[in-house]
Formats: structure tokens, C-alpha cells, sequence
């Protein structure tokens, strides 16, 4: 009877085992799966890197070359092309005049505009451009931030109050966001920071949203957001000392119903 028992549980345990090592591929499988299905939905649209290059004008943005029909290429790198062309359009002044009268004759770069996408799926696109500006009339260089927000389904451009529900109680909902601070260890800039944030009015906040993402003399405080594949971010701009742009992020599924449908 012993002997019985103890061959049962032997193969009691050769089941067992086998039913695990089966249960682990399958496991193993469905992540790969998982995995594979995540990177066909991220990245599909692919990018060429365009260079514009003009008298003291150092720049990039992207052009997308696949992961539409025709029509929708076309429409969605015009919206590109158009936002760059007004971010081009705020420094197009020419202040290289007297520069023209140096030894050399050479005209210096005083601004470089880099871009970075910053999510890219098969229904939304959003990029961040850096423009590192250094007049040769200015004290101090300056770094500001534009966006371009895409809803590649619709072929549109989206704006902040496109992406959230805009009211008072998002302003004292962003009033508690994380500060994506650039030096920790310096807490009296940090602190200027959240002082001149803080001093701006609920209204006056809730005005900058609402004009939010216009490149151009529309948008009152310099307000421009983006997308990432977990949180959104808005970037309020600030004055030069303090480090002319500050970014501040939100977990979606902290948003709760302040987003919009088609961003859920």
C-alpha cells in the first residue's frame, strides 16, 4: 500500500511539473506576443530627418514617410511643416547686418532648433522642438520649447484644451503636478520656480491653458504641452533667470475624467 502511495505521488509530481514548464512557455509566449503587439503600435509611423540651414540658422524637424496612405502623409507633415515655419517666423528679423562687417565675413549661428519626438502610436504623434537662442544683442541666450500635437486619425492638429477638460478645478488639480526639475540639488532656483508658478492667478492660468500650444504672439504665457506614451506634460514659460521654460507632468490615469475621449 506504501509503495502504491509513493508511485502515485511520483507521478503526481511529474504532472505537476510538466503542467508548470507548459504553464511558463505559454507565460513566455504571451509576453513576446505582448511585446510584439506594443512595438506594432509604437513607432509605426516612420521618420526622415529634414535640415534647414540659412544665414545664422541652424534647424531640424521631421517628415514622415510611412505609416499612412498618401493623403495622411501629406496633411500630417504639413501640419509639421507649417508649425516649424512659425517657429522660424518668431526670429525672422535680421539682426546680421553689422555682423556682415566682421573680418571674416562669416555670419555666426545664433539659433539652433532640435527636435525629439516624444510619442508616436498609431492615433497620436506629438514632437518638442528646442530653440537655443543667442542674439548677438541680448545679454543672455535663451531656450524655449514648441510643440506640435497631432491626431493622426483625424488628420488635425490638437491643443490643450483639445487633450483636457479646461476648468477651474483642472488648474488646482495641475497645481499639484510634479515639477520635472532640472537641478535638485539647487533648491533656491527650485524654489523661484514654484514661487513665480504659484504667483500667477487661478484665471490667468486658466487663460494660458486655453491659449496653450499657439505658436505665436496668441499664446499669453507661453504655455505648450506634449504627449508621452504614460503622462502628459505642459511647459509654462518663465523668465530668462530662472531658465526661460519649466515642465510639469501627470500620470493619465491620474487625469481621471479631465481627458478628453480621444486621447482615453
Amino acid at each position: 500500500m506504501i509503495k502504491i502511495e509513493k508511485s502515485f505521488a511520483i507521478i503526481l509530481l511529474a504532472i505537476t511539473a510538466v503542467a508548470m514548464q507548459n504553464g511558463q512557455r505559454h507565460k513566455s509566449t504571451l509576453a513576446k506576443e505582448s511585446v510584439q503587439i506594443y512595438s506594432m503600435k509604437i513607432n509605426k509611423a516612420e521618420m526622415e530627418n529634414e535640415r534647414y540651414d540659412k544665414e545664422g540658422i541652424e534647424a531640424e524637424y521631421p517628415q514622415i514617410v510611412s505609416g499612412g496612405n498618401e493623403e495622411e502623409l501629406s496633411k500630417w507633415n504639413q501640419i509639421i511643416q507649417e508649425d516649424f515655419q512659425k517657429i522660424i517666423a518668431i526670429y525672422s528679423f535680421n539682426p546680421y547686418l553689422d555682423l556682415r562687417q566682421t573680418p571674416t565675413g562669416e555670419i555666426p549661428t545664433i539659433l539652433k532648433i532640435k527636435y525629439e519626438i516624444k510619442l508616436n502610436t498609431d492615433e497620436l504623434l506629438s514632437i518638442t522642438y528646442t530653440a537655443d537662442y543667442n542674439s548677438p544683442y541680448s545679454a543672455y541666450p535663451t531656450q524655449l520649447l514648441y510643440t506640435t500635437n497631432i491626431n493622426k486619425t483625424k488628420s488635425e492638429r490638437l491643443k490643450l484644451p483639445d487633450v483636457v477638460k479646461l476648468n477651474k478645478d483642472f488648474v488646482k488639480e495641475f497645481r499639484t503636478w510634479d515639477y520635472k526639475t532640472v537641478d535638485e540639488g539647487n533648491l533656491e532656483l527650485n524654489k523661484a520656480i514654484k514661487d513665480y508658478v504659484n504667483n500667477i492667478s487661478d484665471e490667468d492660468l486658466l487663460n494660458g491653458f486655453q491659449t496653450a500650444d499657439i505658436i505665436g504672439s496668441g499664446n499669453t504665457w507661453g504655455i505648450y504641452s506634449y504627449l508621452t506614451p504614460d503622462r502628459l506634460v505642459i511647459s509654462i514659460g518663465v523668465p530668462n533667470y530662472i531658465g526661460d521654460h519649466v515642465e510639469f507632468e501627470r500620470d493619465y490615469k491620474k487625469l481621471g475624467n479631465y481627458l478628453k475621449n480621444d486621447i482615453r
